[in-house]
């Protein structure tokens, strides 16, 4: 038997072994959460309310050894075709100053150059007043979510407004209130075939009219198609850069216009602190590697179909979103590199702000008969300069964290009900539903403050995470072939919507198209 079922075998062996209930772990382990806590630049990260043991650590970690993560990890940097199915090699560390390519970093430093001058110019001549950003998927959500964190870093200079969704309300609310003159578009796409964003960007450039050859700038991989569209000035970025990996590149321009060059440059050395832990730190003592490792734990193990993340922030509100990306659209994958059958592989990432989603769907997370690991993520540093209700927001997450994982006792439940003078019989129908089991995992992820540093170092961090996963359950994170098929067939639908050509698709899309048809007649 291989090295890696070997691990595999001994992890199955404990986790349908009684494992000890959370709260008893930490009664029995004096230094637990000490043992199981991680401090890597502004982070501190609690993994003590994992249904971790110290035999269960064991056998992940020499999970992590038999599948080679170390191997791996030197073959992403140092530029190996690791993206097989594509023949690419995986560099987006290169972009923030890792990696061992001396001709990719030349190209990142001439890149990163113009992108600073680029941005200097239009904030210093102060033409310009806003900034359209129109973009998808990674081409929005990690600029999207750095510009939220960054404003509590600093003032925007410039008006940034986003333009996502192929729904026309998406662009029409983002030019409300500002003035084509002074507008500058900025259109991302690594291929410049995206649908969604060349309509959006055709329909940008019919509103900026007389001044559309002198205020739209393009980031692509694709120049050919950047000079067809018409767009005069453009940024490159490279097929070794997933779309989803991006945000650190020139996709990013929108940040160092309205921010600044220096606090992007800040970002980025947050993410390259993370790259270099990463890199050196043993096994036994790599964040990235134990959070990989938690979440296989939690999925092959325990069961667990889903993760929830929930930032204490209004800030990191996106973070969700961004990360549901990051990991489904990289690990959601069934089938393994060499073309065989997966096991299950990225659970279901989900999650909103805290305290909003208490309200809403905390209820699933503490009483309903599946749950699901939390990741709660929250800043020690008040940024909003309202102490009140950031101790209150802070009180919150920790309260939360606790509860999931200590529940309360039927027995005390019972006897609650007993001083409230039930019947017995009230009793028993009523205490079930007061009852909380406990023994949920979270983890916990503190921030020391909100700043561009520490958020390209969380980023980073939740990058490296999906990369072992990736390798512990032998997929390729760097392609996503499942989001072709139905761009694919949107192309084929699209024509169909006019005119009165045969449709040939099965009955319901056939009965969709024709009600879309009749709609839209005159």
């Amino acid at each position: 038997m291989s090295k890696t079922n070997l691990a595999w075998k001994s992890l199955k062996t404990l986790a349908q072994s009684e494992l000890p209930n959370l709260t008893d772990m930490f009664e029995n382990e004096a230094d637990r959460e000490q043992n199981l806590s991680y401090k890597v630049g502004g982070l501190y990260v609690d993994f003590s309310k994992q249904k971790i043991t110290k035999e269960v650590n064991t056998a992940l970690m020499a999970l992590a050894k038999a599948v080679d993560v170390e191997g791996w990890r030197t073959r992403m940097f140092a530029g190996e075709k690791i993206n097989v199915s594509e023949g690419r090699a995986v560099l987006h560390p290169t972009l923030r100053g890792s990696g061992d390519n001396a001709k990719i970093k030349k190209q990142v430093q001439d890149m990163r150059a113009k992108t600073r001058e680029f941005a200097e110019k239009i904030r210093h001549d102060r033409h310009f007043k806003a900034v359209l950003h129109i973009g998808i998927g990674g081409s929005d959500l990690g600029t999207n979510l750095c510009s939220q964190v960054f404003a509590a870093q600093t003032h925007a200079d410039l008006d940034l407004r986003f333009v996502v969704n192929v729904d026309g309300a998406s662009i029409n609310e983002a030019v409300k209130g500002i003035d084509p003159k002074t507008t500058l578009v900025i259109i991302v796409s690594k291929s410049f075939t995206t649908q969604e964003t060349r309509m959006n960007g055709e329909a940008a450039r019919a509103w900026l009219g007389e001044y559309a050859s002198t205020n739209m700038v393009a980031i692509s991989a694709n120049n050919a198609g950047v000079k067809e569209f018409g767009v005069a000035h453009g940024f490159e970025f490279w097929d070794w850069v997933g779309g989803r990996f991006s945000l650190w590149s020139a996709v990013s321009l929108s940040l160092q216009i309205c921010y600044g060059s220096d606090i992007f440059d800040e970002f980025l050395s947050g993410a390259f602190d993370m790259d270099q832990h990463f890199t050196n730190a043993p096994l036994n003592e790599n964040l990235p590697v134990m959070m990989a490792l938690t979440s296989v734990w939690n999925r092959n193990f325990i069961g667990y179909h889903s993760q929830a993340v929930i930032p204490y922030s209004t800030r990191l509100g996106k973070l969700p979103a961004y990360l549901q990306q990051l990991e489904m659209e990289s690990n959601g994958k069934g089938v393994q590199r060499d073309g065989q059958t997966a096991k299950d592989t990225s659970p279901v990432i989900w999650g909103d702000e805290g305290t909003n989603s208490q309200h809403a769907f905390f209820q699933y997370l503490h009483q309903s008969n599946t749950g699901a690991p939390v990741d709660f993520i929250a800043v020690l540093e008040d940024a909003e300069n309202r102490p009140a209700h950031h101790k209150a927001l802070l009180a919150n997450c920790f309260a939360q964290s606790e509860a999931l994982m200590v529940g309360n006792k039927l027995a005390s439940v019972e006897k609650d009900l007993r001083a409230q003078g039930l019947s017995e019989s009230d009793i028993r129908k009523l205490a079930p539903q007061k009852f909380f089991s406990g023994n949920r995992p979270s983890t916990t992820i503190l921030l020391n403050r909100l700043d561009a540093r520490i958020l390209g170092q969380l980023i980073a961090l939740y990058e490296h995470k999906v990369f072992v996963q990736s390798i512990i359950w032998k997929i390729n994170a760097f392609d996503q072939w499942g989001v072709e098929l139905g761009k694919v067939l949107a192309g084929a639908i699209l024509p169909e919507l006019s005119g009165n050509a045969a449709l040939n698709h099965d009955s319901s899309t056939n009965a969709l198209i024709a009600l879309a048809r009749e709609s839209t007649k005159p």
